[in-house]
């Protein structure tokens, strides 16, 4: 068929669609009947459906003949969204919540060693989203404010301690802090305020993922000379781990876990000769027990061994051994956890 025939077909039907309808007619009908307020019940109605029909078919016919005659025009947004010139005539729909998933957050506490107090570090199972900024302010909120799984360590931060931001903006993690933080608290000596700003400094590391960074410690937004009488102007970094951390520690079992035998238990020690002595106990019954090898000596580095066990609740204890002959006090972790 030639093109100019399918063109007089469609003229054609237009013609005949609207050849019975008189829109200017229509059109001052619809508007002298809109000057009055009319209620639409019972025998009003009648005049609606025929003046709405003639409206729609008006509409029909005009809007066509503007699509064919303008092609130019911008493609028109979904429905409902606002167009150029225009503004929504709704609220914008709320920011959907990330979504929440279990993740194991690394937090530091302060326990007791061999030779005074040390920072251990402890996963928690928590609901965290799935984005590095989460785990980040998930690990900093625990170090200030959460409580040790295991009893054996303590939270160190004053009660009323409180974050009100941490970033990281790919050279200094910086974390602002709130509460009356500034002075070391009454009760608090030198060595425990410094711990704790370690404490915090290694549990932000942790959750960020990206090393020994530095970190920068604000007080309700602005910079300031210390926190707890620790001096903090500076960006500050994380001390040695051998300094300040347990010499032996277990990640897992976590504290009061459900795990199923085999065990694998995992942790970090810096022994003599890399030894790291283990017992599992039922109370003072030593069930089964043997040594392992770190992966290397008198730092800390990884260890790991597995365990067949009966279905029970159990004690598990690591520790070093008193080369000394002197029976001077050993380090050591403990865990209580069961098998299913």
């Amino acid at each position: 068929m030639n093109p100019n025939d399918r063109d007089d077909d469609l003229r054609r039907a237009l013609r005949d669609a609207v050849s019975d309808v008189h829109p200017t007619p229509a059109l001052d009908d619809i508007r002298s009947r809109t000057d009055k307020v009319i209620p639409m019940a019972g025998q009003n109605k009648r005049w609606f459906l025929p003046t709405l029909a003639v409206a729609a078919v008006m509409a029909l016919v005009v809007g066509g003949a503007f699509w064919m005659n303008r092609d130019d025009d911008p493609v028109p947004g979904p429905a409902g969204s606002p167009t150029q010139g225009t503004s929504p005539t709704t609220s914008p729909s709320p920011t959907a919540e990330p979504e929440l998933t279990a993740r194991a957050v690394p937090v530091y506490f302060i326990g007791d060693a061999a030779r005074g107090p040390r920072l251990f570090r402890e996963f928690q199972r928590q609901q965290v989203c799935a984005a590095t900024d989460c785990l980040l302010k998930a690990a900093t909120v625990s170090a200030i404010s959460g409580e040790p799984l295991d009893t054996d360590y303590r939270a160190p931060w004053p009660s009323g301690t409180g974050l009100r931001s941490v970033e990281y903006d790919g050279d200094v993690l910086t974390i602002d802090l709130t509460g009356d933080v500034h002075d070391r608290p009454s009760g608090m000596n030198a060595e425990t305020a410094e711990l704790a700003v370690q404490q915090l400094i290694f549990s932000a590391q942790a959750g960020l993922g990206e090393g020994r960074v530095p970190v920068q410690l604000l007080l309700d937004g602005s910079h300031t000379d210390e926190v707890l009488g620790v001096p903090a102007s500076e960006p500050l970094a994380a001390a040695n781990p051998d300094d300040v951390q347990a010499p032996v520690q277990i990640d897992t079992p976590t504290e009061g876990e459900s795990v199923t035998s085999p065990v694998k238990v995992t942790g970090r020690a810096a022994v003599f000769e890399a030894n790291v002595v283990w017992e599992v106990m039922q109370g003072d019954t030593v069930v089964k027990q043997n040594f392992e090898t770190a992966q290397e000596c008198c730092t800390l580095s990884p260890y790991s061994f597995t365990v067949d066990l009966e279905p029970g609740t159990y004690t598990l204890v690591v520790h070093d051994e008193d080369m000394s002959g002197e029976g001077l006090p050993v380090n050591q972790d403990t865990k209580e956890f069961t098998v299913k």
